[in-house]
């Protein structure tokens, strides 16, 4: 089972729509963990009313990197995902995702393509803000394929899936980091540390396809 994370933080009508896209492309057994900061917005009541969600309700706000954590903290999944409240995604997005995870012992996380992300994580893409368009066209391109998968040093934590042995190795997102920025770069290192790297002489460990969230 996955374990998704969602951090939650006056992002109502993206919270919604992640949500619905979650629940229309994943047939594969996950979980959904949000963890909502301090919403004014009307988050806190409607995520209430979500009956397949295990909620948590921050008081303030706690940030990124200790929302993570008690999300993480919580979680049932043998793999853990991190995601960001104001992602779509499409067809196959976790299956591909696993597939990159499980493909080796050495591989410790993953992430993905998307059309607005740094860490040239980013592609093109010609649709624009038309989600129907936009779910065309991942249905077209979002092929796992080995051989254009990537190596990279660190990740972008929009979108980032990890064992669960390398949660219980590494711990939780370094809090200092709060609210947020640079604490999915710090993990990346941290999980190098304990050895996840494909090959003992690179010192590169995640590799993510060509596919998009």
């Amino acid at each position: 089972m996955t374990s998704i994370i969602i951090l939650s933080f006056n992002t109502l009508n993206l919270t919604r729509m992640c949500l619905e896209s979650i629940r229309a492309h994943t047939p594969e057994e996950y979980e959904l963990i949000l963890v909502d900061n301090a919403s004014t917005d009307g988050s806190p009541e409607y995520l209430r009313g979500q009956a397949d969600i295990r909620l948590i309700e921050n008081k303030e706000n706690m940030g990124f990197p200790k929302g993570c954590n008690q999300g993480l903290e919580i979680a049932r999944g043998d793999s853990l995902l991190l995601l960001n409240s104001d992602t779509v995604v499409t067809e196959n997005w976790l299956a591909n995702l696993k597939r990159g995870l499980y493909s080796n012992g050495k591989v410790g996380a993953v992430s993905c393509l998307s059309n607005n992300v740094s860490n040239g994580q980013q592609i093109h893409v010609p649709y624009g803000g038309d989600m129907e368009a936009m779910q065309a066209f991942a249905a077209g391109f979002n092929h796992s394929n080995p051989a254009k998968w990537e190596e990279r040093p660190h990740l972008v934590g929009f979108c980032y899936l990890f064992k669960r042995e390398v949660y219980e190795a590494v711990g939780g997102l370094d809090e200092r980091f709060t609210p947020g920025n640079f604490e999915d770069n710090d993990y990346s290192l941290r999980i190098i540390e304990k050895g996840y790297n494909s090959e003992e002489d690179v010192p590169h460990l995640y590799r993510w396809g060509w596919r998009i969230s």
